[in-house]
């Protein structure tokens, strides 16, 4: 990937911040073009982490592909089989004698994050088909093996993972609109836009920054992906994903300081000088 030299000044500026993180953070910053991605900043972007409801991403991504392979439908109907999950969402309180739609369930699982729509996606699909697409469209290090809250599951050291790199991989194809095809990757677009749950890397940015991501937590771990607009000016990925750590607080200020970083090293900087 090219390198911006804009940004040598906020690359040790982060490398200080986060040398000082005593739990495991990953992060990965790319300027995004409509043909071109330029670093950054990166750190730790292959390691594997939990990936609490950031895999609603990968999720939802299959979903797109299977929709393009003929294997399922956007308004195609699904009962509700699944349990309860509890945890995010409204799905479980909502009328549940009626079938829901592919894309109603992707709505709920996205905009608010529902794990009972989640899961029931993940029941209809299969984790091992699952595990073929991804693996399809090249990607190795995201899995997807067990249903949201599945602390039976979790407790056998079976879990969910992702990394910043494919992570962010999936955003910069998303806005280039080379993932699955034009139309999906617009589609899913749409469906990041409107996440109600911006409490990480968004936080201390500007309402005038438009957001397009999906946030992640649990107990010891919180991470975020976004592809964040600066009004009037480009559009970058930063994904930022931490664990191990006692307290939320301590994961959400570092999270909110390496964003207000990579922000203002962005905005300040209209053209991209990458070689």
């Amino acid at each position: 990937m090219k390198q911006d030299t804009r940004y040598l000044p906020v690359q040790k500026a982060l490398q200080g911040v986060l040398a000082t993180v005593t739990f495991p953070c990953a992060v990965q910053a790319e300027l995004l073009s409509a043909d071109d991605r330029c670093l950054i900043f990166s750190q730790n972007s292959s390691l594997p982490f939990g990936a609490a409801s950031i895999i609603k991403l990968p999720l939802l991504v299959c979903v797109a592909q299977l929709v393009e392979l003929g294997e399922l439908a956007w308004d195609r109907p699904i009962r509700l089989t699944v349990p309860a999950p509890h945890g995010t969402g409204l799905l479980e309180h909502l009328d549940s004698t009626r079938p829901w739609s592919v894309q109603d369930l992707c709505i709920m699982m996205m905009g608010v994050s529902d794990n009972m729509a989640c899961n029931q996606l993940i029941e209809e699909i299969g984790m091992e088909r699952l595990s073929d697409v991804l693996r399809d469209l090249g990607y190795q290090a995201t899995s997807i093996r067990r249903r949201m809250m599945d602390h039976e599951t979790l407790a056998r050291g079976i879990d969910n993972s992702v990394t910043t790199t494919e992570i962010a991989d999936m955003l910069a194809q998303l806005y280039a609109h080379r993932l699955v095809s034009n139309a999906a990757s617009e589609r899913i677009l749409g469906y990041l836009r409107v996440n109600q749950l911006r409490d990480l890397v968004a936080w201390p940015l500007p309402g005038s920054a438009a957001l397009a991501g999906k946030t992640g937590g649990m107990g010891g771990s919180l991470l975020d992906a976004e592809l964040v607009t600066v009004s009037g000016g480009p559009t970058y990925s930063l994904c930022v994903f931490a664990s191990g750590f006692e307290r939320a607080a301590q994961a959400k200020r570092v999270m909110a300081e390496v964003s207000e970083m990579i922000y203002g090293a962005v905005s300040g900087s209209r053209r991209s000088d990458c070689v």
